[in-house]
């Protein structure tokens, strides 16, 4: 299979995000890591989630985060520095949202 198709495969899946509320967005415009997110992930996110509430907040002090806020009323932090890719940011997303989901009573 060709590195093409595997790219197409990931980004046109539709992944429902079960447990997850909120997301809030603390990051500047100049992240390259969020602008590739924003422009590749972020929109079949938001089309699979229209039950998730989204809001972006600029940061210019260097603390760029995402806020993960699952149903059962916990807060989960990602640390922007620690990722190179929005690949893996995009991951990680979905991982918590599996575990958060199997954490559910």
């Amino acid at each position: 299979m060709s590195i093409n198709r595997i790219n197409k495969a990931i980004l046109c899946a539709n992944v429902g995000l079960r447990s997850i509320e909120k997301i809030d967005f603390y990051t500047s415009a100049s992240n390259p890591v969020m602008k590739d997110f924003c422009t590749f992930f972020l929109p079949s996110l938001k089309y699979s989630n229209y039950n998730v509430s989204w809001s972006f907040h600029p940061v210019t002090n260097g603390e760029e985060k995402i806020v993960l806020f699952p149903k059962n009323n916990d807060v989960h932090i990602i640390n922007l520095k620690l990722y190179k890719y929005s690949q893996q940011v995009y991951d990680r997303i979905v991982f918590l949202d599996t575990k958060f989901y199997d954490a559910l009573p």
